[in-house]
C-alpha cells in the first residue's frame, strides 16, 4: 500500500514547483533500485499534514483503480543528506525535514504536462471524467489549467500532487459533493482541466468507478492512515474527520456521480 524505501542515490531536482521535489534513487528491501520523485516535509505549507494527505489521496486514487504513480515512503538517512552538501538548497530542505519523505515512481520517457486548453481524446473521457469526480470528492482545486498536476504521454494519463486537498474548510462556499450543487465550484474549464468544453463527450455512467467505491470500507480507510509512520501522525480529529468524510462518500457514491456527470454533460 506504501512501501518504504531507503534513498541511496540522488539525481537532481524536479522543475520548478512550490514543494522543490527531488528525483531520488531509492532501495527496496529486496535490494531493488526504484528511481522516485520525492517530496520533504520542508518543502510543504503545513510540513508532515501535506505528505500525510499526499499519501492517502495517492493510496486511495490506487484503490479506485485511477493512474496515479506508485507512492513510497522514503527514508532520508542521515547518511544519505550528508551526500547532499554539494547542493545547499537541497541539503538545507531535507536536512531540517521529517526523516521520511513521500515519493512517487518517476514516470517514464514520454510523460509531458497536460497541456492547456487540450481537448480529452473520446477513448479517455470515462478516466478523465472518474479524475474529475475524484478531485470533487477530495476537494482538489489543484488541477487547473495553469497546475494541471496532470501528465499525458499520448496514451496514458497519470495524477500527481494532491498535498493540497480535503481542505474543505479553506473553499468558500464548499458543499458535500453528494448534495445539490457540489460540483458547480468545479464546472468552469478556468477551474478543472476536464470540465467542458475539454471534456467534449461525456459519458453516460462511471459504473467501474462506483463500484471501485462500494469495494471499500472504513477497514480500509483506516488502515490508509496505519501506513502512516508514526512521525507524519496527526491529531485523532483529523483522522476521525477525514475516516468519516470518506465513509459519507462511499454511502453516497450514487448521488456523487448523479451530481458530477450533471455538471459535465
Amino acid at each position: 500500500m506504501l512501501d518504504k524505501i531507503t534513498a541511496v542515490g540522488f539525481q537532481g531536482p524536479v522543475g520548478t514547483g512550490r514543494t522543490r521535489p527531488c528525483r531520488l534513487e531509492c532501495e527496496r528491501d529486496t535490494g531493488e533500485i526504484v528511481e522516485v520523485v520525492a517530496k520533504c516535509s520542508a518543502g510543504t505549507m503545513e510540513h508532515e499534514k501535506n505528505l500525510t494527505i499526499e499519501a492517502i489521496a495517492a493510496m486511495l486514487a490506487a484503490d479506485l483503480g485511477l493512474p496515479v504513480p506508485e507512492p513510497f515512503l522514503v527514508e532520508l538517512t542521515p547518511e544519505f543528506v550528508d551526500l547532499l552538501r554539494p547542493w545547499p538548497e537541497v541539503f538545507e530542505q531535507m536536512s531540517t525535514s521529517c526523516r521520511f519523505a513521500f515519493g512517487t515512481a518517476h514516470l517514464p520517457t514520454g510523460f509531458a504536462v497536460w497541456a492547456k486548453g487540450q481537448p480529452v481524446p473520446p477513448d479517455l473521457s470515462v478516466q478523465a471524467a472518474e479524475i474529475f469526480t475524484f478531485d470533487g470528492i477530495i476537494v482538489n482545486s489543484d488541477r487547473r489549467p495553469g497546475n494541471p498536476n496532470c501528465l499525458y504521454s499520448g496514451q496514458e494519463l497519470a495524477i500527481i500532487d494532491h498535498e493540497l486537498s480535503f481542505a474543505s474548510d479553506q473553499v468558500l462556499f464548499w458543499r458535500e459533493p453528494w448534495v445539490e450543487g457540489g460540483f458547480d465550484s468545479y464546472a468552469s474549464p478556468d477551474v478543472h482541466i476536464f470540465a467542458k468544453p475539454n471534456l467534449s463527450i461525456c459519458p453516460e455512467n462511471l459504473d467501474r468507478f462506483v463500484g471501485a467505491w462500494r469495494a471499500l470500507d472504513r477497514t480500509r480507510f483506516e488502515e490508509y492512515f496505519d501506513a502512516i509512520p508514526i512521525e507524519w501522525q496527526q491529531p485523532a480529529t483529523f483522522r476521525e474527520r477525514l475516516v468519516g468524510y470518506l465513509c459519507d462518500v462511499q454511502a453516497n457514491i450514487d448521488e456523487v456521480v448523479r451530481g458530477s456527470l450533471g455538471v459535465l454533460q
